[in-house]
């Protein structure tokens, strides 16, 4: 079983080596040896890929060392997803141990492979909302090929990130709690847009102070669109029993009608240039939060699953200004449960819900639990 034969070994698949993928392939690393000598199981990085290249890596840690210090190992040869997933499947076989691939990109290429990685017996453990928020046929059969493979596919990094989210809902469903509603400002560029702009700001400068802090996207109409908020309700309300598809979604977007096809001049930045063309909506918003601040409430971009109606919707809502949105901070994700055990006041989740290191941290919480899972078995 190669080096340290009788310590079960959890053989990891990196599918994505950006940001994300490097910061876990880092936390990882890092914390192996720790958890080795606390539960009893090493963790290895079996593969890495990225966009055109993967690196198949040999048993016993090899390749570390590159690893460790942000570095693309030696080796490479052209990406081939099924492949790679073969190779990590073939490690934990001759191991004894299990496999893991995690999927680090936003791609939808990925998605499409999980139902065979997971059916083989791979652990499938991702923050990228493809699957979880695609054809409700393919979610459906990437659920039962993980119950045929004796494996999971782990996605709570999906909806917050490293903020726990998936896993309450998990748990009070459990444990037989009535969900009734489940809510919450969901998109941490929306989020500090809207805790940071206060009556007598221009909306079209707190957008660009938005996007010069690197909070949205380079184009922020894929930000204001609502399109993100509205894949992670579509995987909240599949959580709940609901059948959804992202495009029955009513969104309300707050790309105005007349730029959500509009695109900048020759040259021109598209962001810089989207920020311009919205300084002519301004005194429209002013008028919404005007509004609000008089009736003694805030504006807040909202994500909502209504359990007991069937209904879903993402849009600008106004709440008063001691509810738990009103009280979000820079740029949080909040998330409010209403339960029957939690009642009148919802459980409320709330912390930062975007970031490379905070999204990493949510993907390696999927990791040890899968080692934890380890553990017991032997």
């Amino acid at each position: 079983a190669g080096q340290g034969a009788g310590v079960p070994t959890l053989h990891v698949g990196v599918v994505g080596y950006g940001l994300v993928g490097k910061e876990l392939v880092g936390q990882i690393l890092t914390n192996a040896a720790k958890l080795e000598k606390e539960l009893g199981v090493r963790v290895e990085i079996s593969a890495v890929a990225r966009a055109k290249h993967m690196v198949l890596l040999p048993p016993g840690g090899a390749g570390a060392a590159a690893l460790r210090s942000g570095a693309w190992p030696a080796g490479e040869v052209a990406a081939d997803l099924p492949r790679l997933a073969d190779h990590v499947l073939g490690a934990a076989a001759a191991s004894g141990g299990r496999a893991i691939i995690v999927d680090n990109t936003a791609s939808d290429a990925p998605a499409e492979l999980y139902e065979a990685w997971l059916a083989a017996g791979a652990f499938v453990a991702t923050p990228n909302k493809r699957a979880g928020s695609g054809p409700q046929e393919r979610y459906e059969k990437i659920m039962a090929a993980a119950r045929k493979g004796g494996s999971r596919f782990m996605y709570e990094s999906t909806v917050g990130a490293g903020l726990p989210i998936i896993a309450p809902l998990q748990g009070l469903l459990a444990a037989g709690d009535d969900v009734k509603k489940v809510e919450g400002i969901f998109s941490g560029t929306l989020s500090y847009i809207f805790n940071t702009w206060k009556p007598g700001m221009k909306f079209s400068e707190v957008v660009k102070d938005a996007k010069e802090k690197g909070f949205t996207e380079p184009d922020p109409r894929d930000d204001l669109s609502g399109t993100d908020v509205a894949r992670k309700v579509t995987i909240l309300a599949r959580e709940l029993g609901m059948k959804v598809e992202l495009g029955e979604v009513p969104v309300k977007s707050l790309v105005p009608a007349a730029l959500q096809d509009w695109q900048p001049k020759e040259g021109e930045k598209v962001g810089d240039a989207f920020v311009r063309e919205l300084e002519a909506y301004d005194a429209e918003m002013d008028a919404l939060i005007s509004e609000a601040e008089a009736a003694g409430e805030v504006l807040r971009f909202v994500g909502s699953v209504d359990v007991a109606s069937g209904a879903v919707s993402v849009q600008l809502g106004r709440f008063p200004k001691d509810h738990p949105f009103a009280g979000a901070q820079f740029a949080d994700n909040i998330v409010a449960y209403h339960t029957t055990w939690y009642t009148p006041r919802p459980l409320v989740v709330q912390g930062p819900g975007a970031g490379a290191a905070v999204t990493a941290a949510g993907v390696f919480g999927n990791v040890l639990e899968v080692m934890q899972g380890m553990k017991k078995s032997t």
